[in-house]
């Protein structure tokens, strides 16, 4: 696999991509309400990745992203992309 690119719950990104939307306010917020536990699932969700553990990752963050302060920001991020 190409370490530009990524694969994660059906979609397909590259790494710049991924920076462009962190970069971006809503990204920046959606990263900090991610890690509002310290970091823990986050750094969890990305070492399952990195062994190739999609589902493991979804199940770390996906409680996070089901708030309506996550929902609002991922549609922002949406309308933009």
């Amino acid at each position: 696999m190409d370490n530009n690119h990524c694969d994660y719950a059906g979609f397909s990104f590259t790494k710049q991509q991924l920076a462009a939307v962190l970069s971006t306010p809503e990204g920046r917020q959606l990263l900090t309400l991610l890690s509002r536990d310290g970091g823990s699932a986050l750094s969890q969700a990305a070492q399952a990745l990195k062994n190739g553990d999609a589902e493991l990752a979804k199940s770390l963050v996906s409680p996070m992203l089901e708030s309506s302060e996550a929902q609002a920001l991922i549609a922002k991020i949406n309308e933009q992309a």
